[in-house]
């Protein structure tokens, strides 16, 4: 018997650690849930309802399969290796099987796990289920970790053909076993809920989804990812976090439709994605909150209580920034292009710490994934690997009036704006806002820049 450890990878398709552990012999997957870690790691209550719901999806598709599905519930990591040692030899299991995990806590967790297995002679086998190339083997000519995306993408596409990018079946259907599987609803219980209408967890709705954004509108996707009141991207990232559809079957689905799917807006999306993980594995430092610059002198944060309240909730007179906060509150998930534009808002012109920010997004976002999230407000911050530079300050009004000119997305989510002409909802007068109950802005633009840029150049040492 192989015991399968599934965590961030809830599919049956294109799981090596599943599929191999069947190539070997007969499996039986188990599920650790861990509430305490979780928490301390931020994860937002509706994040887990979906992962909790897709996971009860999978245990009806490994049921078809044969293959039992065990759940072990423990506060935190430490202290599960035993919880699945005793697993193991309660079912004779030969082997551990899994799909790695690249942040600090889980590298650990994995390591104390695998070396208590083999010393207890259970053989362990290790798989990258979540990337394409293995972190650190895409480096320099020098041999070194790349910390520009640019020349990392264009060396990871030439290591394409020196990997197997092909997506894995299914593993086989196998004899029925003694092993009983759980009853995932009654051990893991919670009173958090998610949009299920925005978010179906089952394989084929979400396979539906992939084929129709790779057939529709994968040649449009360059043109239209950044206008958030069309459904221009693929809305897949709450699925790749949770592990439902995998990298490759991305890949492969763009694949089949363009013949130039290395060059493909959408794929270089996902490459972003591969070197924040490599990131994430080659510097443990990342998964501690630290800065990846090591900047002269720290940034002087304000952190205004007030400035603070007012991002949070979707109230800061600044109308596409109110109306992407709120559609992150309401929906548990925010178009790309404004968790760039909030970012920045928060960290530069408002002064405050990004892992503030970083952590507000982790406890609300459906598809919450510590090193594409640590990544991007560290880039937002100017304070990570190939960040924004320190001096590239992101204008609300100006953002708001290029990516959503006729003001169709903040209508949307700020419907007391919705009676506004298209020039004026993107910065209401101040009789337009006593008038519609919006606040008046919390900061006035050209003063906050300026002093973003004071306070960060002297933090760089540029002055």
């Amino acid at each position: 018997m192989n015991l399968v450890w599934l965590r961030n990878d809830l599919r049956l398709d294109d799981n090596p650690a599943l599929f191999h552990a069947r190539q070997s012999g007969p499996a039986c997957c188990v599920y650790t849930v861990t509430p305490n870690q979780w928490s301390a790691h931020d994860d937002a209550p509706a994040k887990l309802a979906l992962w909790r719901a897709r996971l009860i999806e999978l245990a009806k598709e490994l049921k078809s399969k044969n293959i039992p599905l065990k759940l072990i519930s423990h506060k935190h990591y430490q202290g599960i290796d035993k919880k699945l040692l005793s697993l193991a030899i309660d079912i004779g299991a030969e082997g551990l099987w899994f799909n790695h995990e690249y942040p600090l806590n889980e590298k650990q967790r994995d390591q104390q796990v695998s070396t208590l297995f083999e010393a207890n002679s259970i053989a362990v086998h290790r798989f990258h289920g979540d990337i394409i190339h293995e972190p650190g083997s895409v480096r320099t000519q020098t041999g070194n970790i790349y910390h520009v995306y640019s020349p990392f993408a264009r060396q990871w596409r030439k290591q394409i053909n020196l990997v197997d990018i092909e997506p894995l079946s299914a593993p086989r259907k196998q004899t029925n076993t003694t092993i009983a599987s759980d009853d995932i609803e009654k051990i893991w219980t919670l009173n958090d809920s998610y949009r299920d209408d925005l978010w179906p967890v089952s394989t084929k709705e979400i396979n539906k989804r992939l084929d129709k954004f790779t057939a529709n509108s994968l040649s449009q996707y360059k043109a239209l990812r950044d206008i958030p009141s069309i459904a221009g991207t693929s809305t897949l990232s709450p699925y790749l976090a949770c592990g439902a559809v995998s990298v490759r079957h991305c890949i492969a689905a763009a694949r089949r439709c363009t013949a130039e799917w290395l060059d493909n807006s959408w794929v270089n999306e996902l490459t972003w994605r591969e070197f924040y993980r490599h990131l994430t594995s080659c510097y443990p430092h990342l998964s501690r909150s630290e800065n990846f610059k090591a900047t002269a002198k720290p940034i002087p944060w304000e952190n205004d209580d007030r400035h603070w309240q007012a991002w949070c909730t979707g109230t800061t007179g600044f109308p596409i920034v109110d109306a992407a906060m709120r559609q992150l509150i309401q929906t548990g998930w925010m178009h790309n292009r404004l968790r760039m534009v909030v970012a920045a808002f928060l960290s530069k012109l408002l002064l405050i710490d990004w892992r503030k920010g970083e952590q507000f997004f982790m406890l609300h976002l459906l598809d919450g994934d510590y090193a594409s999230n640590n990544g991007g407000w560290q880039w937002a911050a100017s304070t990570g690997a190939d960040a924004a530079p320190y001096f590239r300050i992101f204008n609300p009004l100006r953002q708001s009036e290029k990516f959503d000119s006729e003001g169709k997305f903040i209508k949307k989510l700020l419907p007391e704006l919705s009676e506004l002409d298209k020039k004026s909802i993107h910065n209401p007068s101040s009789k337009q806002r006593e008038d519609c109950g919006y606040p008046q802005p919390v900061i006035d633009y050209k003063f906050a820049r300026q002093k973003a840029l004071d306070g960060y150049a002297k933090a760089m040492g540029k002055n």
